[in-house]
């Protein structure tokens, strides 16, 4: 039962936490827009804005939610961790597909996704073994 819920509330924090920055993210998308309607220059980095800030952003969430998961389940943590990892990342991915084709920016993501995910909970293993001794 508590692999159970280790696995619910870190694909429940992941989720809710990239909906919220995916809000954050169209209202900044709109302001940057506006802007760019002034500004021209700025058009031509608009793609690889979305790149250099989401990712980043996108694995921080994964590790804070592998860490959760580490936290709540305390033993076996890996395999939840991916399992969080998978689900998370796979139906985000799943829902984005377009023609069930997948490029190769998205398996590069679902790839740091897992490895995000089992950094948090080798992290959490780590703090945790710090503090028993």
């Amino acid at each position: 039962m508590r692999s159970i819920k280790a696995i619910i509330a870190g694909c429940v924090f992941v989720i809710f936490v990239i909906l919220l920055l995916q809000l954050v993210y169209i209202f900044v998308a709109v302001g940057y827009n506006a802007l760019a309607k002034d500004y021209p220059f700025l058009n031509d980095i608009s793609g690889s804005f979305r790149y250099l800030i989401g990712i980043p952003v996108f694995v921080a969430v994964m590790f804070v939610g592998g860490y959760i998961t580490a936290y709540i389940a305390s033993e076996r943590v890996i395999p939840h961790c991916l399992a969080v990892g998978f689900i998370t990342a796979g139906g985000m991915m799943y829902s984005a597909m377009e023609n069930y084709s997948l490029t190769t920016t998205g398996i590069v993501v679902f790839i740091l996704a897992l490895a995000a995910t089992a950094a948090g909970g080798l992290y959490w293993q780590k703090d945790n073994r710090a503090q028993q001794t």
